[in-house]
Parts: structure tokens; sequence; C-alpha cells
């Protein structure tokens, strides 16, 4: 059987550095233990960076010199100087691919006539276009040459109709010639004839990945020889050697839920992975005298699969194997092997295997239970998939998740292909020509509306295959605005279902022009797949017969009032979403009304229970009080009115997160507080996502004469754009609370927060008012730098503690002062401030990059006006190694996010569990103690 074993090589995260990756190889190959067939990589393979600018080679630092030798690595990968010995294949290519590399994917190559004869390429001859033609055949399906001897896993990603990541099983043919690849001179052959079970996951992979659970549940299929994701799978850990455990975990330890991707877990038991390859998880290691993050390899005992219907469970063992990052020679001796980056296997196919071989693949001996189970995975307390109705009563996450898909497979009828099949009304049209039944006449209609230049909508069918509700509008917008479209409108629920437990299994997408929307369903070929969900696209019929909304504005916010424009106004717009019943526009108006009424209860009873008599309520005071204006009972719009501006402005600063208004934030609908006149409740309004609210003009008598505050000072938080003497932060202000300062130096001051996290949370404030942020203004970088590093050791000697840094430094209408927030936090908790941190993100709709290496913010950019979030996470281990996080509003192009106001304190809520930290005002103090702390981390900071 030895012409059917495949040597493999397993590679972890590239990272650019493709010069490294190819003289192992090439060493590996010319070694005993090689020759090898095929070399996999887990992870990002590519870092496209430019060239670093000419620095001493001294003066160099590390990401410098890592960004250098990318570039280098790229450039030469694009010339041909930098090759590979054997195939190397890789699923993520990281931030993108090199400058220059030319990349055909299947889309271009469909889009070429092959009767085509090319008048450009004089030399050309039949015998040259026919052996171009071969090579290109040679190619596997489910294979993206991308250089010689160089392939991208795609799968069924390489159709031009999927517009997402996805996950896919493929063979892959050892040997894996490549006709354009050179031979290296002294390297040997190996006689083999066999083919690996390949399958691969995408970053972010999201179930359910339709073609990957059909090739893994068809009868005849005996699992993947080899699996590639970029995560492990949520209770991976489980199956860890203890030192391994340790090691992954911490000190602190934790549970084997902490780490991984449920995701993963179900795919990667339904693919019953032999090996199961993921880039290693990084942990602190002392590298030079330097504490440093770096990948650790690690393996894994062999583990035993559960039984299915379609499999005993008494067949082979999987594995799952982390793989360190590609490094350099030298590095990687010091590292030794606990952090190498390639391991090597040889695996006999499971498709050449009997029952009798695979049974003693299994290793019985070293086996365990597997990990990928619901006793392993997160159990919550509900589904966080949306819009089910179900509760998890305490199942795991996966098992909860698969109840709810079951679930509404039921509610469709059974869950069959034939409960998905397309329902179209019958045509009232006579056939024209003779021609008979309604396939022809569907035809004819959209050969009509495709000439049709009024038409600019889309009929997208198929959402009912979605189960699960990932679909929501936002992942279809993300999948659809490349090729123009400006909306996507749902039918509206009928016979009186609630819009939060309605289904729709259609959409009609909506485009500026008809030469827009005919690119989209003619480059899509009338099917589109995402999220591994296949969709059906044509044209809508009689689009004159509904209101169509025309080009939107550029922004947002053009053609509407800015709050510094409605400065007047005491009035809200607010606009309901199309899928409410039309009937129920007066009732949900009211909703509203009353969730603004209990917003501003909220606002000004921090702390102060619902039922307690000390709460101040819009019942006892007037300036609590909101009126609903609806005009046209038959329109989905209307207006609140406040009694002042500052009211006004409150709700929406609260409700939208942007003084300047927008949508409703849905964190907000899901628990709020409905005040009616007789009774006070907190409610879940949840079926009003996409409710808009914005300013509106003033009514006739509003201003600031005609504000009815009724004798309650609500405290404006308007900044005039001339006066800076109501800014908290600036020194000559009335309003600065100067008992809570600690030091003043030339450029920024050190002060207590009001409402600090706790006693030893501090402010680093620039003394002069505006710019563009504290972190990216060069001439305060000196002086912040050594502050921050005189309270990381102050946090660490003083306190026992490490420092968790942030800024938020977005601009709002000439208000905004920029500080730095430096928390003292427990020892050992800045990996699940890490972990929590990006997943709140993501959640909030933007992400944060890592920042490597020591680089100043300052240096990476000229223009900071849009505004950023910088964190700054302490390393475990203590001492000033830390990594740092960066999100810029400007890098969001077309579709940016808001960054919450209070978001770096709602991290640290979640990640100590107190909902307190969350908000300032719930930590003040009386003043009395705020002097008693200043003089205490005054005194407790001189000493150092």
């Amino acid at each position: 059987m030895s012409h059917n074993k495949a040597k493999v090589l397993f590679v972890g995260p590239v990272n650019g550095q493709l010069r490294h990756l190819s003289d192992k190889l090439r060493s590996l190959q010319k070694s005993k233990a090689g020759p090898f067939d095929i070399c996999l990589c887990a992870g990002p393979f590519f870092r496209r960076t430019e060239q670093a600018k000419d620095t001493p080679s001294g003066d160099e630092s590390e990401i410098e010199r890592l960004r250098r030798i990318a570039a280098d690595d790229g450039k030469s990968l694009v010339d041909g100087s930098l090759t590979f010995d054997l195939p190397v294949l890789f699923v993520d290519e990281g931030d993108g691919f090199p400058e220059g590399l030319g990349v055909a994917s299947l889309t271009e190559k469909l889009k070429k006539d092959e009767d085509e004869i090319d008048l450009e390429d004089e030399d050309a001859n039949d015998e040259d276009v026919a052996r171009d033609d071969a090579e290109d055949e040679k190619t596997p399906d489910g294979l993206l040459r991308i250089a010689p001897n160089l392939y991208q896993l795609v799968g069924e990603a390489t159709r031009p109709n999927v517009l997402d990541s996805t996950a896919d099983i493929i063979s892959v043919p050892v040997p894996l010639n490549d006709p354009k690849a050179a031979e290296t001179e002294g390297s040997k052959k190996r006689d083999v004839s066999t083919s690996l079970t390949v399958g691969f996951l995408g970053p972010n992979v999201r179930l359910p990945c339709k073609s990957f659970d059909q090739k893994a549940k068809h009868t005849a299929f005996l699992g993947c020889d080899i699996l590639i994701s970029s995560e492990w799978g949520q209770g991976t850990t489980g199956a860890l050697t203890k030192d391994d455990r340790a090691a992954v975990l911490g000190e602190e330890g934790g549970t084997d839920a902490e780490i991984g991707s449920y995701d993963v877990s179900e795919l990667v038991a339904t693919s019953r992975a032999r090996y199961h390859i993921a880039p290693g998880m990084n942990v602190p290691i002392q590298v030079d005298e330097a504490v440093k993050l770096r990948r650790r390899f690690t393996a894994s005992l062999p583990y035993r699969y559960p039984a299915t219907s379609s499999a005993s469970g008494d067949g082979h063992a999987g594995r799952f194997l982390a793989i360190g990052s590609v490094v350099s020679p030298a590095e990687a001796k010091k590292l030794g092997k606990s952090f190498k980056f390639i391991h090597a296997v040889g695996i006999v196919p499971l498709s050449f295997m009997d029952a009798n071989e695979r049974e003693a693949a299994k290793e019985a001996k070293a086996v365990v239970e597997c990990p990928y189970t619901d006793a392993s995975y997160r159990v919550e307390n509900s589904i966080s998939a949306g819009g089910s109705n179900f509760n998890s009563g305490g199942l795991s996450e996966a098992q909860a998740r698969r109840l709810a898909q079951e679930h509404a497979m039921s509610e469709m009828g059974g869950g069959g292909d034939g409960a998905f099949r397309w329902q179209q009304r019958p045509s009232r049209k006579r056939p024209r020509d003779g021609a008979e039944g309604g396939d022809s006449e569907e035809a004819q209609m959209q050969a009509f509306e495709a000439q049709n230049p009024e038409n600019r909508s889309l009929f997208l069918h198929g959402l009912h295959r979605d189960p699960s509700m990932i679909l929501n509008v936002d992942v279809l917008m993300d999948a659809f605005r490349p090729f123009g479209c400006i909306n996507i409108r749902f039918p509206r629920p009928r016979g009186g279902r609630p819009q939060h437990s309605f289904k729709p299994s259609y959409a009609f997408l909506d485009f500026n022009t008809h030469d827009e929307a005919l690119n989209c369903v003619t480059n899509l070929n009338g099917e589109a797949v995402i999220r591994n969900i296949m969709l059906n696209i044509k044209w809508s019929s009689s689009p004159n017969k509904r209101p169509f909304p025309g080009q939107p504005p550029l922004t947002k916010r053009q053609n509407r009032l800015t709050e510094a424009e409605a400065a007047d106004s005491m009035t809200l717009f607010v606009r309901l979403p199309q899928t409410i019943e039309q009937s129920a526009y007066g009732a949900e108006m009211e909703t509203i009304r009353l969730l603004a009424q209990g917003t501003m209860e909220d606002e000004l009873n921090v702390g102060v229970s619902l039922d307690s008599p000390d709460r101040i309520t819009a019942k006892d005071e007037p300036a609590l009080r909101v009126s609903v204006r609806h005009p046209n009972t038959d329109m989905n719009y209307g207006f609140l009115e406040f009694s002042s501006h500052t009211a006004a402005l409150t709700t929406a600063v609260v409700l939208t997160g942007n003084q300047d208004g927008g949508d409703l934030l849905p964190d907000k609908l899901v628990s709020s507080c409905l005040i009616a006149d007789d009774n006070s409740s907190k409610k879940d309004v949840s079926h009003l996502t996409g409710v808009c609210m914005y300013w509106a003009k003033g009514s006739q008598g509003e201003g600031s004469n005609g504000t009815k505050n009724y004798g309650l000072n609500l405290g404006s938080k308007h900044f005039p754009a001339d006066s800076r003497t109501d800014c908290w932060f600036c020194l000559a202000s009335p309003t600065c609370e100067k008992h809570l300062i600690i030091s003043v130096l030339e450029e920024v001051y050190i002060t207590l927060p009001k409402g600090g996290v706790n006693e030893y949370h501090s402010l680093i404030v620039p003394v002069e008012h505006g710019g563009d942020g504290a972190s990216v203004t060069r001439k305060l970088e000196s002086e912040i730098g050594s502050i921050k590093t005189k309270l990381r050791k102050h946090a660490r000697a003083a306190l026992q503690k490490d420092l968790f840094i942030f800024e938020r430094s977005i601009q709002t209408k000439g208000g905004y002062h920029p500080h730095i927030q430096c928390i003292p936090v427990d020892a050992g908790l800045g990996p699940k401030i890490q972990s929590k941190m990006l997943e709140m993100a993501t959640r909030s709709g933007f992400k944060l990059k890592e920042i490597t290496g020591e680089i100043p913010l300052s240096s990476l950019d000229d223009d900071w006006s849009e505004g950023y979030f910088y964190a700054e996470v302490p390393l475990p281990g203590g001492g000033d190694e830390y990594r740092r996080y960066l999100y810029r509003v400007a890098d969001g192009g077309g579709s940016k996010c808001f960054v919450p106001i209070q978001f770096g304190r709602e991290v640290l809520a979640e990640v100590m569990e107190n909902p307190d930290v969350a908000q300032w005002k719930a930590c003040v103090v009386s003043k009395e103690r705020e002097e008693e702390w200043t003089t205490q981390f005054r005194e407790s900071l001189s000493g150092i």
C-alpha cells in the first residue's frame, strides 16, 4: 500500500514569510525524511504590505523587518525568483495577494470566449493556445492556481455567484503536478498515486454550510483525511494533554468552552476529519530577554468520533494539530519544537483502506472521547440566533441551535428539498405565439423586464432555506452592495403575525439604476450563494405598482437635519420599518413614545429600581413627558415632541448612539423601559428593529423661549463650537472638578475620572482642547508614553495589577476633549479582556485590527479627523508588554460603524461580571471620597 501513502507537510500561518517557507521545504525535500508530496497551510498566507522606509539596520523594529521581508518575498514570488519545490495549498490569503500577482479566477475564465483568437499576441499559434488550455485543465476542481506549485483551496467559491466565505470538501490528487513548476536540481521523486479528501473552512465560517454538509452526510462518505480551519473548534482543549491545556488556558485555568468556535466544532464532527489542522494559540514566551507572543505547537490525543446514522463510531480516530507561525531558522532554533511551524505525517487515504485497516488506525490504546460533544460546548440560557423563540433550557449552544433549526424546518413543511420549491403565482397573461405553460410566460416576462429601463428592482427568493435566520438585512446588504444595491425590502407579515416571529421567504433588492440591477442578475446568472445558502434572483414584476425610493443621498445624513442645525428643535422624526402592518402604525408609534419616555426616566434615575419610591417619573415631572404626533395614520412615520431640546438630544443619543440620530440600537430594544401612565415595566420590543429616529424642524413656538423644563434642570450636553468654558476637562472651565487632578505636566495632566471603575482609575488629558486625539498627536507622544510607563509600574508594584488602557477619540460638534483611560485590572486578566473586546467589537459592527511592533499611531496616517478607538491590552506576567488594537472610522469606507460611547467600560463590565462598571454614573461617589482617593493616588504615585 506504499504507493497509496501520501507524505504530507502541515504548516501554520505563513504571514508573508514566503522565503523562509520555500527554503524549509527545499531542505526537507532533499533530506532523509523526504521527498514529500504536498504541503497544506493553516492560517493567513500572505501579508500585503508596502516595503518599509529605509532605516539603519540597527534601528529597524521587528514589525518593520517583517513588513520588509513580506514585501520582498511577495515581489520575488511575482517575478518568479521565489518558487516552491512541492505543491503548497492554503485557504486564507490573509490581507490580500501581493501586488502584481496575476490570479485568474473562474469568473474571468467563464467570461472568455473559447473560440476567441487573440489579435494582440502576434507570436501565438494553435499549438501554444492548445498547450495553455491543457495546462489550465490540469488544475483540479476546487483549487485556484496562484503561482507555480501554489494553490488556494476555494471549492465552490470559484463559482461567480458565491458571494462570501465558504466551506467545502474536495478531492486533491497526489501527485499534484504543475507543468509550469520548474524542477529543482537534485530533487527526488516518489512513486505514488492516490488522492486525499481535504475539507477546509474559510475564516469566520458560520453554519449552515450546504455544500460541506451534503458531501459529509453522503452515505458513501468515509470522512476527511485532512481538515483545515482558521479557528479551533469549541471543546478542542478537552482532548489536549494536561501540559498543553495549561499552556493554552493559562495558569488560572478555565473551561474548554472559552476557546474556539462551535461552528467549527460542528463541522469537524460532521466531516469526521482524521487530521484537523489550525493555527496555534499565541502564548507569551521569553525571547531575547523580552516577553513576546508566539504561536505554540499543540497536538491533541487521538479521539473517537460518536456514532451517527451513517457511521457506527468504530471507525478511524481523529487528531487535532495546532501549528506555529513560520519564522526564520535562527528564531525557530531558539523557540524549539514547542513552537515548530512544520509537521510531517504519512497518510493512507481512508478511501484506500478497508474496514480492518481503519480500525487499526484508531490507536485504541490512546483514544479519548470526542471533544466535540454537547458536554464540551458552552452552555447558555438562550439561543443567539436571531428571531428564534426557543429557550435552550441549559442545553449547549450547538444543541439548542440544532433544535431551533429543526423547529424552523418543521414549520416550513418537512425541511426536505420539496419544502423549498419555488411557489409562483399562476400567470394571468395569455400565452403569445402559441406558447403554452407558465415557464414560457415567465421567460417572456423576464425578457421584457430586462429591457424595461423603469425596473430597478430584483426579486430574491430562498430565505426560507435559512432556518437559523442569519441572512439578515446587514448580511444581504454586504453581499449585494458591490453591485449597487441601495435597499432591501421584506414583505409584511400576514394574518396578524408579529414581525419578530415572521420568517419571510423572499425580499426585493432595489438599485439606483436599471443597468446596475441588470449587471447583478446577469453576473450571478440568477443564483447567489450567501453563507452557503442558495438564493434565486430574477426581475421583479410590476415595478410601477409600488412606490420606489429615489436615489438615496450620498451619505446617511444628507438632506437630514443635524443636531447643530436643529438646535432650537424639541421634535424628533420617527419612521417605522416597512415590515410593520399598516393597521399597527398607531399602536407602534405609541410604543416608541413610551420607549422614549422610559429612556428619559432611566437616564435621570441611574441605579434606582423601577419600584423605588425615590424614582422620578414622567407622571410626577412634566419635563420628562413625551407626546406623539401622527399626522396620517396610513403612513409609517410620525413625530415625538419633548419638553426641551436637551430631552430630545438625550433620547437620540441613548437610543441611536448618535447625537444626529439614526437607526435604533438593537440592544436598546431588547430590554427597554416602557413607561405608561399607570405602570412601568421592562419589555422586549425587538420587533421594532429598523426604526429610524432623526431631528425634525422645530414646531411653531419652539425655541429657547419655548423650552418647557418645568423647573427641572436636565443639563444640556451640547457644546458650542466657539466656546470651551463648559468642557469638563479644560482647566480654565468652571465645570472642571480640580479636586480630582493628580498631577499637571507641560502638555498633559493626570486626573481621576468622575465615576471611576476603581479608586486608581486615571485619565491622561491634554491641556489643550480639541485635536485629532491624544494618542495620535505627535507633540504629546513623549510625555504620554512616559506617563503610561509610570502608571504601569505603579499598577504592578503598588497594586499587583495590570493596566488596561484605551481611548475612544470620535469628534462631536465642538464638544470633545481628548482623554486616555487607564484602568488597573487583576493580574492575568488581559487575555479575557482581549477576547471579550474583539467579540463585542464584532457584535457592534466594527473590527479591531492588531498593531504589532512599536510604531506610534501618528506614523500610521496623517488624517485622524474621523476618529478611532485604540486599546492596549496587558499580557500575562506583568511588565510593559501589551497588545495594541485599533479601529479607524475612516477604514470603514461607506459602512462606517459607531463605536459605543462607553465601549471600553462595557468590555470590563462583561469581563468583571459587574454591569455597574459600564456606566460612570453608576460608579459616582461623594466628593469627600473623591478627595480621599485623589490624595491616596497622588501619594502612592509619587513613590514610583
